[in-house]
Order: structure tokens, then C-alpha cells, then sequence
């Protein structure tokens, strides 16, 4: 059975995408369960205050568990593209040290030989590399590229092979949101940012 890749978060518009709407429903109901809880006649102040810390905390935690599922998204597309590319000289666990030592020395070989070749011709040794099934050259030409920021050979490779399209652009685009987090302006922190807490809370905290 063949596994369906994971998909990229970021083709699906935040107004439709389910995380950002549990985050943004979480918001609407947070407000009026909360003007609820302000508009009671039977409620003490202090117990209102006590409610709302009940209610927010609540808020709170959807909020965090829905960008999380987000963010377990996006890691997932990015592992899944990390994978495509390979890279080193591709030793099996299971290798014999014998084997383990031609392995290592063919992949070096193609190294060198990729390092002293024009730029315009790496892309026909990788070609070649494909035709004849030279796994250590395609592995070198591929770290290579990678390497020295040769984008446009790893990209029509990946596109070519696995018909992932702007493999580097999204690959870039994947690890600048995990790690700016929701603080970073935009759709993220729009829906995603630490909710404020409730004056009451706040006033009672610090009574």
C-alpha cells in the first residue's frame, strides 16, 4: 500500500484551513460565554472572576492545541520534503564494513568528480546517473547542489522525480513559519496569538 505524502499546509487559504477555524470559533465562543458569565444578576464579582479564569484557561488551551495540529502539519511536509533529496553515500544499517568502505569510496569519487565539473554540466551527470542507475553519482550530485545552493538543479530534480513543484520556495517558506512561531505578524498571529486575558482575571491576580 502506498502512503499518500503529507500536504502542504500552506495550499490551503487560513479562511478555510480547519486549525484556523477552531482557533477562530474558540474566540467567538470564548466572547460570549464570557459576556454570559458578566451579564449574570445571580453571580458574585468574585466568582464571576473565577469563572472567567475557568473559561479562559479553557480558551487558552484550544487555541495552543489548534496550532499545534498546525504546526505537526507543517513539520510533516517538511520531513516528507527533507526525504526526497538524498544525501551522503546512502549506507544501509545493515552493511558490512566491507561494503560500508566501497560505498564511502564511490560516493567520494562522484564528490570529487561533480566539484571539478562545470556548473552547466552537473546536470548531465546527474542525468547519466539516472540513465545507468549510478546511485553514488546521483547522491553526490544532489549533495552537491544542495551544498553550494545550486537550487534550480534540486528543484527540476525534485519536480522531475517527484513531481513536487518549488521544492526549495516551499521547503523556505515551511521552516520560516515553524520557527517564528505565532508572534509573527500575519494570518498566524491574527488566529493564533495568546488570547488576552479577561480584566476581571487580571484585577483579581493582582488584588
Amino acid at each position: 500500500m502506498t502512503t499518500e505524502p503529507p500536504p502542504n499546509p500552506f495550499t490551503v487559504h487560513p479562511n478555510e484551513d480547519p486549525d484556523h477555524l477552531a482557533a477562530r470559533q474558540s474566540r467567538i465562543d470564548f466572547a460570549a460565554k464570557a459576556q454570559e458569565i458578566r451579564d449574570s444578576r445571580v453571580w458574585a464579582e468574585d466568582y464571576k472572576a473565577e469563572k472567567l479564569a475557568e473559561l479562559y484557561q479553557q480558551h487558552e488551551q484550544e487555541i495552543s492545541e489548534a496550532y499545534g495540529r498546525l504546526t505537526e502539519r507543517r513539520q510533516a511536509r517538511l520531513d516528507y520534503l527533507n526525504g526526497l533529496v538524498p544525501s551522503g553515500p546512502g549506507i544501509p544499517d545493515d552493511a558490512s564494513p566491507a561494503d560500508r568502505a566501497v560505498l564511502v569510496a564511490a560516493f567520494r569519487t562522484a564528490l570529487e568528480q561533480t566539484k571539478n565539473a562545470p556548473r552547466d554540466q552537473r546536470g548531465r551527470l546527474l542525468a547519466e546517473a539516472a540513465r545507468y542507475g549510478d546511485d553514488a553519482m546521483q547522491r553526490a550530485v544532489l549533495q552537491h547542489a544542495s551544498d553550494s545552493g545550486d537550487v534550480n538543479l534540486v528543484n527540476a530534480w525534485v519536480a522531475d522525480t517527484h513531481g513536487v513543484r518549488g521544492y526549495s520556495d516551499e521547503k523556505r517558506q515551511l521552516r520560516s513559519a515553524l520557527n517564528s512561531g505565532p508572534g509573527k505578524s500575519g494570518w498566524d498571529y491574527k488566529d493564533f496569538h495568546t488570547p488576552q486575558l479577561p480584566p476581571e482575571v487580571a484585577r483579581a491576580i493582582s488584588a
